[in-house]
């Protein structure tokens, strides 16, 4: 692992109320970048929405495109097992004199699956290209081509052992038309079946994004068989054997859409462009795609150009990276659910999509700037019920008249105290960050109060655990402001 280590930064730019009604620190607690792309000549991401980061428990994996020359390029994978404290050095998983760009990654468990878009540097053919590892990361099978044909923006997803890849594929030049074919791996990419067709129409359906859960593949793309770019869904029940119809969820002048799955909650953004300047757009179903609400504009700047949506959701927490023209990478979250979207951060240059994902509270974010891939992280960017507290402590809890926290969220200092038995008994308090550490370890004195200091304590959020004579009296949450 690289030595380069990065303290969090309490970057704290001033109290925000939130959407859920309490105190937001997110935007506080964001690192400075890190560049994971060491030694890079000009590292790129996918711009066609195939996510470029992965995580699976405390692991954080990358892939990017170290582009040589106009025609030679690679694919590199990086990863941190420490959510995103340490890096790796980053490994070629391609071959390194071909042309690989707009490489995509999918993680469950200790399996790893990527796929990239190859272009023969003597016969310009294009093809999908796929290479998994089993062990985390650690090692990685044989590199497979996917396919013969002129196939371009290869996505992929994975529930269980089953892996999904779709990638839209040239079926005419003249006229040009261009169709989204899918084919699955039962077996965590050992094997692969044959392609399927998932679009018949004339134009363009290209730049296909997946998400799948459980035995659900969700699809999303832009189309212009109407004459106009809009932004169509699909969806599969059987594992992608059979597929539903296409539906229009956004309707013209859209392009650069994904799609995010978080339990029957369905979010497809996109870059609109109803008044004149690209807009970032986001159409929800709450009900597994059934139906689908009306698109919402979230930014509504019409002086400015945004593009290249990229989401998350945790429960009614909603995480949205984009890029706004001329500024760079923003970040956006709501947290109920998209109803009301707080203040967008500015989390640095870039002209490419950012990519976010999460671990329990911890935000990932990584952005290409200026031929590197920077990263970024926010210890507690995320509250949804994926942030529960680290192994070992229940959910916050304290018992009323037992454990009193005050005040919380606290800034100077705040008081911990416990009620007295009456008898002489130990009691101890342990607090520790977001990722599990104990940061601080006392004894509890006659007066059953302990003060922390705010001061000496990085702005953000903190589980606490008391306990009298080796038995959990309470537990809970602090917040450092």
């Amino acid at each position: 692992m690289m030595n380069k280590r990065f303290l969090i930064t309490a970057r704290i730019l001033a109290l925000i109320i939130g959407t859920a009604g309490v105190p937001l620190l997110s935007i506080a607690q964001w690192s400075t970048p890190v560049n994971i792309s060491p030694g890079a000549v000009s590292a790129i991401l996918n711009e066609s929405m195939g996510s470029c980061i992965g995580v699976s428990g405390d692991t954080v994996h990358v892939v990017y495109a170290d582009r040589f020359t106009l025609k030679t390029g690679a694919v590199y994978y990086v990863q941190s097992g420490d959510t995103g404290l340490t890096w790796s050095n980053p490994v070629v998983i391609s071959t390194l004199n071909g042309n690989a760009f707009n490489p995509a990654i999918a993680v469950n468990g200790s399996t790893v699956h990527v796929v990239w878009r190859e272009i023969d540097t003597i016969t310009q053919h294009r093809t999908s290209w796929y290479r998994h590892s089993l062990d985390g990361g650690n090692t990685w099978g044989t590199a497979v081509v996917l396919d013969t044909v002129v196939a371009d923006w290869p996505a992929i997803a994975v529930s269980g052992n089953t892996v999904y890849v779709a990638n839209d594929i040239v079926t005419s030049s003249s006229p040009y038309n261009t169709e989204i074919f899918f084919l699955r791996s039962p077996d965590n990419g050992a094997t692969w079946g044959a392609h399927q067709q998932l679009t018949f129409s004339t134009g363009r359906s290209e730049d296909e994004a997946i998400a799948a859960q459980g035995p659900d593949v969700y699809m999303s793309w832009n189309d212009n068989r109407t004459g106009q770019m809009q932004i169509f869904y699909k969806h599969s029940g059987d594992y992608g054997v059979t597929w539903g119809d296409d539906v229009v969820v956004i309707p013209p002048f859209d392009y650069g859409t994904m799609v995010s799955v978080n339990g029957e909650n369905v979010d497809i953004p996109c870059a609109g462009a109803a008044s004149g300047h690209y807009q970032i757009h986001l159409v929800q179903s709450s009900n597994s795609g059934v139906t689908w609400a009306t698109d919402m504009d979230l930014t509504q700047d019409p002086a400015n150009t945004y593009y290249y949506p990229y989401m998350v959701r945790d429960g009614s927490d909603l995480h949205m990276t984009y890029v706004k023209s001329g500024v760079g990478a923003e970040y956006l979250h709501s947290g109920n659910g998209g109803s009301s979207w707080d203040p967008p951060f500015d989390m640095g240059y870039s002209n490419i999509t950012p990519f976010i994902a999460f671990s329990r509270c911890v935000l990932h974010v990584i952005i290409p700037d200026s031929g590197r891939i920077n990263y970024l992280r926010n210890p507690t960017g995320n509250a949804g019920p994926h942030c529960a507290p680290p192994a070992g402590i229940s959910q916050p809890k304290s018992v009323e008249n037992q454990v009193k926290v005050y005040p919380n969220p606290a800034n100077r200092q705040t008081m911990i105290e416990i009620s007295s038995s009456g008898k002489q008994e130990i009691t101890l308090l342990e607090v520790f960050d977001p990722e599990g550490r104990i940061i601080i370890s006392s004894s509890f004195g006659k007066n059953n109060k302990i003060i922390l200091d705010g001061k000496k304590m990085v702005a953000g959020l903190y589980f606490y655990k008391v306990f009298q004579n080796e038995k959990v009296l309470g537990t809970g949450k602090i917040v450092v402001e």
